[in-house]
């Protein structure tokens, strides 16, 4: 039976669920496995989830930052928390042009620790986290569950971007333009009948840009 995005992908709550799961668990945001994996181990690193969100969720790569700046230079003395220790790094008006898409996003997933256990906060300081924000299209979310429906509205994008991926596996190569184009017209296509995962493999099992790879 086929599946939707909606329910199997993201595992959204129904209406009613309270307690700690209310939208917290579930889902690839609230894997452990990805929380660790954008981890150092012992602190949380806010730029490197932000970042891994966008390249692999929402298929929006972030450049490389310029060479000519270096980590966290700017004076952060008195800093107390994650979020001001970046806001006094970026500063730097170089570094801040990426910065604004890429920590709003890292800063909605600090509830969760290291390993991906929920917290409200911050260890070193106790002050309390503050994961709100204002993602790349403008739209404010207060904390992880509001992004979690943000993407569940913004569906073909997250769609868009596992299409893509699962082709350049696929194919051993990354998808030209016109290859893109084609991919984006599978997307629709597959959101006009449900958005079915396994109907999404099998369009691109069946597409041009697979059979003559």
């Amino acid at each position: 039976m086929r599946r939707s995005w909606r329910r199997q992908e993201l595992r959204l709550p129904r209406k009613g669920h309270g307690g700690v799961r209310d939208g917290r668990v579930g889902g690839l945001l609230g894997q452990s496995a990805i929380m660790m994996a954008t981890a150092n181990g012992v602190d949380t690193q806010p730029v490197l989830r932000g970042a891994w969100v966008l390249e692999n969720l929402l298929g929006m790569p972030t450049p490389e930052p310029p060479k000519d700046v270096p980590a966290l230079t700017p004076d952060t003395r008195g800093t107390t928390t994650p979020r001001e220790l970046l806001k006094a790094h970026t500063k730097n008006s170089s570094c801040a042009v990426c910065h604004r898409r890429i920590d709003p996003i890292g800063f909605v997933l600090e509830n969760y620790d290291p390993v991906g256990r929920w917290r409200e906060t911050w260890p070193k300081s106790g002050a309390k986290i503050d994961p709100a924000g204002v993602l790349p299209d403008g739209t404010r979310v207060e904390d992880v569950v509001a992004f979690k429906r943000w993407i569940v509205g913004n569906i073909d994008q997250f769609s868009g971007c596992l299409a893509e991926k699962l082709m350049t596996y696929a194919t051993g190569r990354v998808p030209n333009y016109a290859e893109r184009k084609q991919i984006a017209t599978i997307v629709q296509a597959n959101h006009t009948s449900g958005n079915g995962f396994r109907d999404l493999i099998l369009a691109l099992i069946a597409s041009e840009t697979f059979r003559t790879r």
